[in-house]
């Protein structure tokens, strides 16, 4: 087994920050717990607004399974250096639709090997309502590559189905998708995302991802308040070129774009029904890839979100709660716990309490709400609550701390989530329960019972949940190697 001992992934983001918070809280820790308190009555707020969520708002008409319409609908789907053969068996999904008007429009943008995408070509090549283009060096990623596809959208079109190319379609998608614009108003109709398992041990891992649709998207429904997930959405063709196409503002363009739709007083209906399954990311690597573009793309698109509450505060609260789902407030107080255990020598006993203790305050916020949350998916089951809370535990750094750059103003590049799952290194971070268990051993010699007993429990859990991601994620010819990192 390889160890990294990099202790700080981007050490200048987070290093002078650090020096910082250090003085502070060597000359002026009253200000460091000011500020600790005021970030806890902030989560305590934001954490409110998704148990209320979870109530929901109003009843919301039923779609009528039985609707009949004619309207045409345009399949987009766009790729790039994607695998040819999960690709034609999505186009075959495509093609087997039971509905009688659609075309297949087809991007593919910036593949560089032609091996990958010249097969896909030539299949569609004969096919009279499938259109294929090639784009290189083109821009904005996926919204540039589905942006042009809205270009090349036929006229008579009003509808377009968004679609990813590692998914296999229901032969009756399209009818159920165009059966759900039940009002005028409706400009998206979202469905979730469900992956393929053929893994006992992968339960968990999708239990966490399916979290998002089973809390926040069918309690936002409620309102006619969810988001755009990227795939699997139904779009009206006038609404989105009122919005201006794909926003290109943010690398989760569809949170965006369900943003944009909202604030132009537009309904978004979710619709709690698998119509496709896919490829989950599995793979450590992969998975962490995906999570820190939707963290960080989904700040970005908060940043940027004008939805008035005093016009609609049911949709404006549904619409912060999703764009927070994958987010958390730890970043501050884990640097509190850490400046505290680097200074201890230094610190006065009464300072070490107060600090660490109201740091620790907010992890039990975070960790009590969070798993609430996911008793409350799980109708009540505590072991499968428990699992899939210890999964999402196990990521638990990159939700405090990959959205930090988005305040600054910064931008990260649209990468694409590998869905082949091939096996790779399994990267177990030691920083989290070491900084811990450093804690515990101050804690004991200072006497402060309740930071003793939480550095303890939280050292157990950070180190069980990443053992059980481990198990979950990995097979029997995954490497295992050890950093020290305060981000994953």
């Amino acid at each position: 087994m390889k160890i990294l001992a990099v202790i700080w992934d981007r050490p200048w983001e987070y290093m002078i920050l650090f020096l910082f918070l250090s003085g502070a809280t060597l000359y002026f820790p009253q200000l460091v717990l000011i500020l600790l308190w005021i970030l806890i009555l902030l989560m305590g707020v934001l954490e409110a607004m998704k148990i209320k969520l979870w109530h929901g708002f109003s009843e919301m008409p039923n779609a009528n399974s039985d609707l009949i319409r004619n309207s045409k609908v345009s399949v987009h789907l766009a790729i790039c250096n994607e695998p040819p053969e999960m690709v034609l068996d999505t186009i075959a999904s495509i093609l087997s639709q039971d509905y009688a008007d659609f075309e297949l429009v087809i991007v593919d943008n910036n593949t560089k090997s032609a091996e990958l995408w010249s097969p896909v070509a030539e299949y569609c090549r004969p096919l009279n309502n499938v259109r294929f283009f090639h784009l290189e060096r083109w821009p904005f990623y996926k919204s540039g590559a589905l942006n042009f596809a809205r270009k090349m959208t036929n006229a008579e079109a009003e509808f377009i189905f968004v679609i990813d190319a590692d998914y296999i379609l229901e032969r009756n998608a399209l009818s159920i998708a165009v059966a759900n614009i039940v009002k005028n108003s409706i400009a998206l109709v979202q469905f979730p995302q469900a992956y393929t398992n053929n893994n006992p041990n992968h339960v968990p891992l999708l239990n966490e991802f399916d979290h998002f649709f089973d809390y926040y998207c069918s309690k936002a429904d409620s309102c006619y308040g969810a988001l755009a997930t990227g795939t699997l959405s139904l779009i009206r063709i006038n609404a989105l070129d009122t919005v201006g196409g794909w926003p290109a503002n943010s690398i989760t363009e569809d949170a965006e774009l369900g943003s944009r739709l909202q604030v132009k007083g537009y309904d978004i209906k979710y619709v709690h029904r698998i119509i496709v399954r896919g490829i989950a990311p599995i793979q450590q690597e992969d998975f962490l890839k995906q999570r820190k573009r939707w963290i960080f793309g989904n700040v970005q698109t908060l940043m940027n979100y004008s939805m008035d509450p005093f016009r609609n505060f049911n949709k404006w609260l549904s619409g912060i709660s999703q764009l927070t789902a994958w987010t958390n407030m730890l970043g501050f107080p884990i640097l509190c716990l850490l400046s505290c255990l680097i200074l201890y020598p230094w610190l006065d006993f009464a300072v070490f309490g107060a600090l660490a203790g109201t740091a620790y305050l907010a992890y039990w916020i975070f960790a009590a709400v969070k798993m609430l949350q996911l008793y409350l998916t799980n109708n009540g089951r505590t072991y499968d609550a428990t699992r899939t809370f210890l999964i999402h535990f196990a990521s638990v750094a990159i939700g405090a701390f990959y959205w930090w750059p988005v305040l600054l103003g910064k931008k990260r590049p649209f990468i694409r989530t590998n869905k082949s799952n091939n096996v790779s290194n399994y990267k177990f971070n030691l920083f989290y329960p070491l900084l811990h268990l450093g804690l515990f051993f101050g804690a004991v010699y200072t006497g402060f019972t309740f930071i003793a007993v939480s550095a303890l429990f939280f050292c157990t859990l950070h180190s069980i949940a990443m053992y059980f991601d481990y198990q979950c994620r990995t097979g029997k010819d995954t490497a295992l190697s050890f950093h020290l990192k305060l981000q994953s």
